[in-house]
């Protein structure tokens, strides 16, 4: 941490981080008690506001009844940001569930889509849209599949998906059937949770990679927790696990370039023997050879980690790569999943949240698909979380010092612990890890403002900056519950640098997209993601921390087609639009971006 930034932080932050502060300038080591501020000066100090009732998003997202009875009723919900109508601002999509008292009753929650109003709220225009098709759905994906200029939306179900097509005049059509991504038509429903888009034979279409669960056949459903075989988690009956239930294979479907998908999945060699319960995935490239490979972490079992051949088809490494299991060589219950590069080191690490009395994982790339669990040295052995259960998650550089830190949602799954003697808390608190230069997280939660909010059950989790003013914010997905959104406030006291791209023979969303950013002689890459955390979709523009640095020497934009474009002496401070092989300017899609309260 530099005495620039350390000055910088004193002075706006001095309460909040006065522990973190003194510590950075002892060394690394004494930043355990970062963010352990009293709670009377850390409200006044928060990194993060609640904004969720003045942006006025009041929506419950519905998932199961009040006690879950099946693990349709566990799993959760996601979100996803997306800048539906081009006019700069990141509006949201929240996916919505159900219920069985509310399906008897011929009740049938819906989808939202929430226009950004520029001003700090949120409109309701879900039926102006053409949107908000009821069912049991799970999680949701943003990408331009049909190269439009504007971005679609697939969402995931217990039961057919939907693949909305944005028609580019504030509505959007289900094309699901005729682009041949809504199901494999199984006698019973399909249950698939996260979803992304990636071109992984880079022919500038976007593809769809779909992680599905298991066959639930809700005709012969496991024991309920009223049911005398019922399944126990410490001795309450539950709702029963995955390892009651057959994997689920995920699928690949080929981008025709006509609107329509092909499912690919055998061809390309991801159908397997050993289907997992999939929960998260990523197309990202690990190797730094231009080709997106694709990463599924699965419910008690095995993670799967395809190598792409760049002959359209995979190879699976998961075991040869060390990401099957933690470095103890032990399988978990994995559900959330995130990709950034936190030391710096120009190559992409995962992050995987796990299930309750699992610690989360972080693996350090170390190049030639090899991966090494580092979650000890690097401070995520918590005891405090180690019976938490993860969900969201995501690498981002919440106050724009230059390195990825990282956010992390907790939820328990049974409703019915709370009966347990001790009682274990259903509603879980999140958590934010600071990231020291590469060596080592720290938790600055109560910094945060975390600690003064009130604990929710949370699942799905996205990322933007939803209000144009170079800081990242949060949006949370609770269970049966209203989401909670929050605002970033520290973000200001450093530079920063964001980038819209634009792909002319690429993909016209840019995912794939490599940056790399050089700034006061260091180099960091960044990568557009089409989906990672936790059922949820991102903002797609790249958000780069600058520290102190007021430009990029150098920016450098690999492109999935393989162009490659350079620019230097790149300003910080501003939103910027890249066109493939063309340009970079300001982005006209970003309004000038508000001051925020107190910035000179």
């Amino acid at each position: 941490m530099s005495k620039t930034r350390t000055s910088k932080l004193a002075a706006r932050c001095a309460i909040a981080v006065g522990p973190l502060v003194l510590a950075a300038a002892g060394g690394v080591s004494l930043l355990e008690s970062a963010g352990r501020g009293t709670a009377g000066t850390q409200a006044a100090q928060a990194f993060f506001t609640d904004i969720t009732r003045q942006a006025w998003l009041t929506y419950k997202i519905i998932c199961g009844d009040e006690e879950s009875e099946y693990l349709t009723e566990v799993n959760g919900q996601g979100a996803c940001f997306i800048d539906y109508n081009n006019d700069g601002f990141q509006d949201i999509y929240l996916v919505n569930g159900s219920s069985r008292k509310a399906e008897a009753a011929g009740q049938h929650p819906h989808d939202y889509l929430l226009r950004n109003n520029g001003d700090g709220t949120f409109t309701d225009v879900t039926a102006e849209a053409h949107l908000g098709a009821s069912g049991w759905h799970s999680g949701c994906a943003v990408g331009d599949y049909n190269n439009d200029g504007y971005p679609d939306i697939y969402v995931t179900s217990f039961g057919p998906n939907k693949l909305y097509r944005n028609n580019r005049d504030g509505t959007f059509t289900d094309v699901s059937e005729a682009a041949g991504v809504a199901d494999p038509h199984w006698d019973f429903p399909k249950w698939s949770m996260s979803a992304a888009f990636g071109d992984y034979d880079n022919d500038g279409n976007l593809d769809l990679y779909v992680t599905n669960f298991s066959k639930f056949d809700p005709r012969n459903p496991p024991p309920r927790p009223s049911d005398p075989n019922a399944c126990k988690l410490k001795g309450i009956p539950v709702a029963c696990p995955p390892d009651n239930l057959d994997g689920e294979q995920g699928l690949l479907y080929h981008n025709n370039g006509n609107g329509t998908f092909t499912d690919v999945s055998q061809a390309a060699g991801i159908v397997r023997k050993d289907p997992g319960h999939g929960f998260g995935v990523v197309f990202a490239d690990f190797n730094n050879d231009g080709r997106p490979d694709i990463y599924q972490v699965n419910d008690a079992g095995p993670n799967f980690y395809y190598i792409n051949k760049g002959d359209g088809t995979f190879r699976d490494a998961s075991w040869d790569s060390g990401l099957a299991v933690d470095g103890n060589g032990s399988p978990k219950g994995s559900m959330g999943v995130t990709v950034g590069d936190y030391n710096n080191d120009g190559l992409l690490d995962i992050f995987v949240t796990e299930w309750i009395e699992q610690y989360n994982t972080l693996y350090e790339n170390q190049g030639s698909h090899l991966f090494m669990d580092r979650t000890s040295e690097l401070g995520f052995n918590l005891p405090l979380t180690y019976g938490y259960c993860g969900w969201g998650t995501k690498f981002f550089d919440f106050d724009n010092d230059g390195w990825l830190d990282l956010w992390i949602t907790y939820g328990h799954t049974n409703e019915q612990m709370e009966k347990h003697d001790p009682p274990i808390s259903f509603a879980e608190p999140s958590y934010l890890m600071r990231n020291l230069q590469g060596k080592k997280f720290v938790d600055v939660s109560q910094a945060a403002g975390l600690r003064n909010l009130t604990s929710q059950s949370g699942r799905g989790t996205a990322f933007a900056d939803i209000d144009n003013d170079g800081a990242t914010d949060v949006l949370v997905i609770n269970k049966n519950a209203v989401p909670t959104l929050l605002r970033n406030n520290i973000g200001h006291v450093n530079n920063w640098l964001t980038v819209r791209a634009e792909g002319v023979k690429s993909n016209r969303s840019g995912i794939g997209a490599r940056l790399s950013v050089t700034a006061g002689g260091k180099r960091r890459i960044f990568e557009v993601m089409g989906s990672d955390s936790y059922l949820s979709g991102n903002d797609l523009r790249v958000h780069v921390g600058m520290g102190d640095s007021k430009q990029a020497d150098l920016m450098e934009i690999r492109w999935p087609s393989g162009q490659v474009d350079r620019y230097s002496k790149v300003a910080a401070n501003q939103f910027y639009w890249a066109g493939e092989g063309a340009w970079l300017k300001p982005d006209p899609l970003a309004p000038p971006r508000k001051k925020a309260k107190g910035q000179q």
